[in-house]
């Protein structure tokens, strides 16, 4: 109600401003209604950017993984035994995860890169045969082997830097497998 009353007291002050001065009255309103409609609108067109980042970062993540994963002796896996070498895969993701962020060794952001800053592997967990069924730290139940990994970094951001800061810190958590399984009939 108090909101009602304010905006009719705001609309009855413009109606009398009107009379007394022509046009500043209709210049204020249209400020009125402009600013936060732009603000609202690159809001939008900046969430929807920071979303688009967080999406290549994780396709960059579950890529990498997935090579993590086909680091597995291929006989092995025809036969069902499907073990990972851990060292194996956790080299080959941050290999394939350099390659697909544009990261150099010491996962510092290169020219083209989504990442303002260093790129932190915060969770690098291979689940094998006899490790499952079980859930990851996030919560993920795991029933296959996989590959767990939580990834953060700071995404420089391109608008409203005032209101928010410049940098958003972004995360991003997979579970990758592959569903093998060699099941007889």
């Amino acid at each position: 109600m108090r909101v009602l009353n304010l905006f009719m007291g705001l609309f009855h002050q413009l109606v009398k401003n009107t009379r007394d001065r022509k046009g500043i009255s209709s210049i204020f309103l249209v400020m009125l209604f402009l600013i936060p409609f732009i603000t609202l609108s690159v809001f939008l067109i900046e969430s929807r950017y920071l979303y688009t980042i967080k999406n290549s970062a994780d396709d960059a993540v579950v890529s990498s993984a997935l090579a993590a994963l086909k680091s597995a002796d291929p006989v092995d896996a025809a036969y069902g035994e499907y073990v990972l070498d851990k060292d194996a895969a956790k080299n080959t993701f941050y290999e394939y995860l350099k390659k697909n962020m544009k990261l150099d060794d010491n996962l510092n952001p290169m020219s083209g890169s989504v990442a303002a800053s260093s790129v932190h592997v915060d969770e690098f967990i291979v689940y094998d045969p006899g490790d499952y069924p079980t859930y990851c730290p996030k919560g993920t139940l795991i029933r296959n082997t996989s590959i767990h990994v939580v990834i953060s970094f700071k995404a420089r951001r391109p608008g409203l830097t005032g209101l928010f800061g410049k940098y958003v810190d972004i995360v991003v958590h997979r579970d990758v497998d592959n569903f093998y399984s060699l099941e007889e009939e």
